[in-house]
């Protein structure tokens, strides 16, 4: 009997928190997670499950707006003035200078295809050298140039052996090309190949210089609308008016080396500072 009074107890005590833990959650007559709801079809009364969901009937807080914005007023145009234009985009960086020569690659310049021409290579010193080739050996560049005229086109240069021309460096001169033969005929001609047909040994551009080898030469030719320059080192080999004059190429395997080319006549040489610069107005 002793037992059996606390089990009854127990049995009370657990249903009446049963029923007051399902009222404070669902407020509705039930015990624990289970309500007595009475069946809309049959009529009866029955207990069923309930869950937590059903208890939560409060409508959901509206989302918070975002702060309106007011569009950005523009100044006020005093009177007799007019509105300032708005800003242009910006327009792409104009380039002045180009390194035609990076000291580890080819990059855009091809081995001009001569025939009997020597080795092209860049070698451990980051030069572009020339092996000695039965006639011509040089590279011509892949591209467009980056223009015919108002421009300046600058390298150095090596002797290392043979007798003739080191440096044949041809380049636009607007609709045409030409080339500044520097050690040519021997070993000791500078001039433009050609001006009215005459080649460098033929025209008023010749002169004769000595080159030595293993010495760098810093070799450079300027073209402008009006006039074709040419410098070794600081001394200007060339000044040439180009009002009727006719600017072309020597015929013959040097139009190869167009638009921008270096050529080695049987001789071994190296090259590096590649460099075209477009010249500022008035220079």
């Amino acid at each position: 009997m002793k037992y059996a009074g606390a089990v009854l107890l127990f049995v009370f005590v657990f249903f009446a928190v049963g029923i007051a833990m399902h009222f404070s959650l669902y407020q509705q007559p039930g015990v624990f997670v289970w309500s007595l709801r009475e069946d809309a079809d049959s009529g009866k009364t029955a207990f069923s499950r309930t869950t937590l969901t059903v208890a939560s009937s409060a409508p959901a807080a509206p989302a918070a707006e975002a702060p309106k914005t007011e569009p950005a007023k523009e100044a006020p145009v005093e009177p007799g003035k007019s509105a300032p234009a708005k800003e242009a985009a910006a327009a792409p960086k104009q380039v002045d200078e180009i390194t035609l020569f990076d000291g580890k690659e080819l990059g855009k310049w091809k081995k001009t295809s001569f025939g009997g021409e020597g080795d092209v290579f860049v070698n451990e010193d980051g030069n572009l050298e020339f092996g000695f080739g039965a006639v011509i050996t040089g590279v011509n560049w892949g591209e467009a140039p980056p223009a015919t005229s108002n421009y300046e086109l600058s390298l150095e240069a090596m002797k290392l052996d043979g007798n003739d021309f080191f440096v044949a460096l041809t380049f636009p001169v607007k609709d045409s090309h030409a080339t500044f033969v520097v050690g040519g005929w021997g070993g000791g001609v500078v001039g433009i190949s050609s001006v009215d047909d005459l080649n460098a040994s033929e025209n008023e551009t010749m002169s004769i210089e000595g080159f030595e080898k293993d010495v760098w030469y810093k070799i450079r030719v300027r073209v402008s609308d009006d006039q074709l320059q040419a410098w070794i080192n600081d001394d200007e080999a060339v000044t040439l008016d180009l009002e009727g004059r006719k600017i072309s190429l020597l015929p013959g395997d040097i139009e190869l080396s167009v638009p921008i080319g270096i050529a080695a006549y049987q001789t071994r040489a190296q090259y590096r500072n590649l460099v075209w610069r477009k010249l500022p107005s008035g220079e």
